[in-house]
């Protein structure tokens, strides 16, 4: 090694993104290039000059590829730490030559993840080994070498390089950063992938990596002090994670942290409701929800609920937006509408309405997907399977002494559907597959009963009631009962259920059992 030596990057992409431009500015800039394989081969087809990886290392490629990098006397040039006298006396002794500049990007596994229809062998073959290995080694020596893994950077070092000589240290730190990142999500992809194959049936392992990808940057957090953006799980199905990775933005301001949240609650409900439908979501809650015959109907119903929450709210609808639907939804200002389409008369009436955010998501008229959810707490994450698995009414238990109608009991379900979306403690007033009334987070299930009966008012008298929870005590199921409510829909299991029982036989309502819990805190 001597210090007269020109400066040396060694190139070794999949991803053959500006190469030619990148290993002939190099060049230029006086760079010895020392590359493998295919990646030699397009950089000297382009006329310029490079060394192979071979004839460094003296040994040839092997394992089909396998072997390439992984040498001493590149990953020597790689680790060596140039301020270290100890490692300069070293590679002079080995007459090994440093790198200055290490251009990486790995083999491409997470695209032939998502392919879905490739062998177990078949993937394991896209699994790289010698990239990592570089990325990690030219990253923690980024006090000697610049790592570069993006085709995105290619034109800042260059440009960085002619400004200071040199790769300056802030920028060396900064390109390391991304390379631990990129070796990171790598091998959360491998794992995420590889678990799914072998252990399919294991939610909760002992170690959980995760690879997010920012997919939206918001001007602000919940509130406009915070900071906040959007982040999507790497190789996730499009119909699991935040919704928006699968839906399309059509028109409107950009979505702040709020709509997101409130969208993402609107879509999860529209898919667990039943043909036409529409949703109505305001601060994380159900105010509206009914299905219909068609949507301009479903979305008059889910609107008189409560006309007054649903101003500034976020609506879904399950289906097609026409000309018709398109009309009402102007009428009233709302966030952001967000259905399966939107057709050609809908998208000129909507486009009055400039600022209003519309999406497109296909996803909303299919059931929903199984999936994990992790929410942060205490410096912690809980994890857990999402609610989302479908209520087998047939296993539903009457107990009470009158059965309910055929009317109640389709409006039970609707309900019932609905109340899992509502925050607890959570109570659900419906009649003709539409709500009526909401009490959403209370501390207590009666002020919730009360506050869903105030909001339905006259239209209380012959609807049905759902309860996210059991009524721990007689009161909350009185106060529904007394407003003319003729039948209930709740888990059961509180010591109190006979008192509770007791009291809707004693009003002549019905009452099921689902023997299961929707808490939504």
């Amino acid at each position: 090694m001597t210090d007269t030596a020109p400066p040396r990057a060694l190139l070794s992409v999949s991803d053959k993104t500006g190469l030619v431009e990148l290993a002939r500015g190099l060049a230029e800039r006086g760079f010895e290039l020392v590359s493998t394989g295919g990646t030699a081969r397009t950089i000297r087809e382009a006329g310029v000059a490079v060394t192979d990886v071979a004839e460094v290392t003296g040994a040839a490629e092997m394992l089909d590829g396998r072997v390439k990098t992984l040498h001493p006397r590149i990953h020597g040039g790689v680790l060596a730490d140039l301020h270290d006298p100890a490692h300069r006396q070293q590679l002079a002794e080995q007459g090994i030559e440093p790198f200055s500049v290490v251009v990486v990007n790995l083999y491409r596994f997470e695209e032939a993840a998502a392919r879905g229809d490739l062998a177990d062998d078949e993937l394991i073959e896209e699994i790289d080994i010698g990239g990592p290995t570089l990325l990690r080694a030219a990253a923690k020596n980024h006090a000697s070498v610049a790592i570069v893994t993006d085709p995105a950077d290619y034109e800042t070092l260059l440009a960085e390089i002619d400004a200071h000589g040199k790769v300056p240290l802030e920028m060396r730190r900064r390109l390391a950063l991304k390379a631990f990142r990129r070796t990171a999500a790598y091998d959360a992809a491998i794992v995420s992938e590889l678990a799914g194959r072998w252990t399919p049936e294991e939610r909760t392992p002992e170690v959980l990596p995760l690879s997010l990808r920012r997919s939206l940057e918001l001007r602000y957090g919940e509130n406009p002090h915070q900071e906040a953006a959007l982040y999507a799980l790497v190789g996730a199905h499009p119909d699991v994670g935040p919704f928006v990775d699968g839906a399309a933005p059509l028109q409107g301001k950009p979505l702040s942290y709020n709509n997101l949240l409130d969208a993402s609650a609107a879509a999860a409900a529209a898919r667990d409701l039943v043909g036409p439908a529409v949703v109505i979501i305001k601060h994380g809650n159900p105010c509206g929800a009914a299905e219909a015959d068609d949507l301009p109907t479903a979305w008059d119903r889910a609107l008189a609920a409560d006309p007054v929450s649903a101003f500034g709210g976020v609506v879904a609808v399950r289906g097609k937006v026409d000309r018709d639907l398109a009309q009402r939804l102007t009428q009233l200002f709302l966030e952001v509408v967000i259905a399966a389409g939107f057709d050609a008369a809908a998208r000129e009436v909507l486009a009055g309405k400039p600022e209003l955010r519309l999406l497109e998501d296909r996803t909303i008229t299919r059931p929903p997907r199984p999936s994990l959810e992790a929410r942060a707490a205490g410096g912690g994450v809980l994890l857990s399977t999402a609610d989302v698995l479908p209520d087998d009414i047939a296993v539903w238990r009457g107990v009470s002494a009158r059965e309910p109608s055929d009317r109640e009991l389709h409006d039970l379900a609707f309900a019932w559907r609905v109340v899992r979306h509502v925050k607890s403690n959570a109570i659900v007033l419906a009649r003709d597959g539409a709500v009526v009334g909401v009490g959403a987070g209370q501390t207590n299930r009666v002020q919730s009963a009360r506050l869903a009966v105030e909001q339905a008012g006259d239209k209380a008298r012959g609807a049905v009631c759902a309860s996210d929870a059991f009524f721990p005590f007689a009161d909350g199921v009185e106060v529904c009962l007394a407003a003319g409510v003729s039948a209930v829909v709740e888990p059961g299991g509180s010591r109190n259920d006979e008192a509770v029982i007791a009291a809707v036989d004693a009003a002549g309502a019905a009452m099921l059992f689902t023997g299961r819990r929707h808490f939504r805190h």
